[in-house]
């Protein structure tokens, strides 16, 4: 009897998945400008900044809150979508039409590659961004801060 659950715990183990302590958003980094006096974020709260749900300006520096947003669809943006926003990309475009048509609020501004969004969240203080964090590098650190995941 033993025999038989050891093998059926063999042949499960490449389908269970423990607990590891890590965050499940491995590679993607939520950054802000470094002028932005925001430390550290949650999840929920990137969701809720992101999204502009509770407020449009950051609080503090008084700035609009600015979404940013890659045009296409790689890992990072999978997660962002999955992980953070809980939306599909289809749910993200509608809600921000939306949000475009009854309060005159402008859709996340989009580009194309982690560099193009690490250059635009550095030159605007109101920006919010998601990129992979082997993006972030000596070149480009001092503009922008990780607020996600906080690693303190």
């Amino acid at each position: 009897m033993s025999s038989i659950k050891l093998f059926l715990f063999i042949l499960l183990l490449p389908f269970v998945n423990p607990p590891t302590g890590q965050d499940d958003t491995m590679g993607l980094v939520v950054i802000v400008n470094s002028a932005n006096n925001t430390a550290a974020l949650t999840k929920s709260e990137v969701k809720l900044t992101y999204l502009r749900k509770i407020n449009k300006r950051w609080p503090g520096i008084n700035k609009n809150i600015v979404p940013v947003d890659r045009r296409d669809m790689p890992e990072t943006k999978k997660l962002f979508l999955a992980k953070l926003l809980n939306m599909s990309s289809q749910d993200m475009t509608r809600y921000f039409t939306e949000r475009e048509y009854m309060n005159a609020e402008m859709p996340p501004v989009t580009f194309s590659s982690d560099a193009e969004i690490i250059d635009y969240v550095g030159e605007n203080v109101g920006a919010i961004g998601y990129v992979n964090v082997n993006s972030i590098n000596g070149d480009n650190k001092s503009k922008v801060r990780v607020v996600y995941p906080d690693k303190h």
